[in-house]
């Protein structure tokens, strides 16, 4: 896929940031920006991997008891839509372009999740040596430490206001764990190109609304364009203060076993000594490139809401993020009774449910878990749940979703130290040319998915 990075994009989205905050105040309040060294400009992926981490990223989001099956809905509902464009460039297939208006904001709202990490997590890699990126839902992380501004109903609003992931990074030196964060802003749209640099111009805003300590992490914001040509993700990099914590083994094995209670903070609205915006010029090309208004997710009126975790907490947020990555791989696999251990209490919804809905539903008791041992190439075996469903004349498709069996033991049995410590090198033992037929990707987070097209009696 084409990746597009320069000043060019970098004075576009502030263009439009400086016109559009004359009516909207949220626009005066985005980070600094700065472009991407993206290379070549382009990166190798492909359409498993693109859904593989889309139906990660999306694990917590859904509280029901049918949620296993709801689970794989991301691979399944989106398996047929990324093709080949010319043989090698990652495209839209016909049939993904040609839905209806609002099943292509949903289409580029998910498809946008999956290459926005794709991309992210590659860049990433390639600027932090040896370290792991893990997704974490924000919405997740901020529900165990403020009141009244994550999750509630009444605020759906403010959600527009904060980015989409945190990123959790994890390194391990000679003497001591090191993490640090990095926000994430994903967008996507089948609109004419220049659309995104609203997206991005918001997205600037969003991931301007989280603190650790008094300083701003690093982000990253990412729109892909998608069309049956090509896709095209538009990169920037807001920067920021990327550690947040570092320790020796036994320190962060301490610190993740224990668990963390709620905190009751309050976001606050940002101040003016907060925005950077420029004054807004008088004429600006971007007001020629503006949709119509059905088309633009805009901004709620007002300051973004601020979310200060305070510099002694520090320790907490790393419990927090940590064990929501632990989470995210037993949901994955399609166990929800252990990935409930790692929640607190609001996040299961056991504390104030009516405004704070949790994030797990284990009622019926035979959807606390649906994990199996599957035998994988190369040796592997993995701890998962499959998925599968007709296609006609015979042939079935199956969707597969897991974790490495050893990462998988160590995560039931609450080693978050060593399953981050290891899960890395798993991916490394990825199948060349499985025999079965079956479409692999392998994670760094020690996760699996395999989709695969079934003959009948197989």
């Amino acid at each position: 896929m084409a990746l597009e990075s320069d000043d060019q994009l970098v004075a576009d989205v502030l263009r439009y940031a400086e016109t559009h905050a004359k009516k909207r105040e949220a626009y005066r309040y985005h980070k600094g920006l700065t472009p991407v060294g993206i290379g070549t400009g382009r990166l190798w992926t492909s359409p498993t991997q693109v859904l593989h981490e889309l139906g990660v990223a999306t694990t917590l989001l859904t509280a029901s008891p049918l949620s296993q099956v709801a689970r794989h809905w991301a691979a399944v509902r989106y398996c047929a839509t990324l093709t080949r464009a010319d043989g090698r460039r990652l495209a839209l297939t016909r049939d993904a372009n040609e839905v209806v208006y609002h099943h292509k904001v949903t289409q580029s709202e998910q498809l946008g999740i999956g290459l926005a990490l794709v991309v992210a997590k590659r860049l990433l890699q390639q600027q932090y040596r040896g370290w792991t990126f893990h997704p974490v839902d924000a919405e997740v992380a901020l529900k165990a430490g403020f009141v009244g501004g994550v999750g509630t109903v009444q605020s759906v609003s403010r959600t527009k206001m904060r980015p989409d992931y945190i990123l959790l990074g994890h390194h391990i030196t000679k003497n001591n764990r090191r993490m640090k964060i990095v926000l994430l802003e994903c967008k996507g749209t089948h609109q004419a190109p220049s659309f995104i640099h609203g997206q991005l111009a918001r997205a600037a805003v969003q991931v301007q609304t989280l603190e650790v300590g008094g300083h701003r992490p690093p982000s990253l914001m990412v729109a892909s364009h998608l069309s049956r040509s090509g896709i095209t993700a538009y990169v920037l990099d807001p920067p920021g203060d990327d550690e947040l914590w570092s320790g020796s083994d036994e320190e962060l094995n301490e610190l993740v076993s224990a668990s963390p209670e709620d905190q009751f903070w309050r976001s606050r609205p940002a101040t003016p000594g907060e925005t950077d915006v420029r004054d807004a010029p008088e004429t600006s090309p971007a007001d020629e490139t503006v949709p119509t208004p059905d088309l633009v997710e805009e901004l709620p009126p007002g300051a973004p809401e601020v979310f200060e975790i305070p510099e002694q907490e520090r320790g907490w947020f790393t419990q927090i993020l940590t064990r929501a990555v632990a989470a995210t791989a037993l949901l994955f696999a399609g166990n929800s009774a252990d990935a409930s251990g790692y929640a607190t209490r609001r996040q299961r919804g056991i504390e104030d449910f009516e405004s704070q809905p949790g994030l797990f539903d284990l009622d019926p008791a035979w959807a606390t878990s649906s994990a199996v041992t599957v035998e994988l190439p190369n040796g592997i075996s993995a701890e998962g749940t499959r998925y599968r469903a007709p296609l006609g004349r015979g042939r079935t498709l199956e969707v597969f979703r897991g974790v490495e069996s050893h990462l998988y033991r160590q995560l039931v049995a609450g080693r978050v130290g060593a399953y981050l410590r290891d899960a890395p090198g798993f991916s490394d033992r990825r199948a060349a040319a499985p025999a079965d037929g079956g479409i692999y990707s392998f994670g760094q987070d020690g996760t699996v998915l395999v989709v695969r097209v079934l003959d009948s009696g197989r």
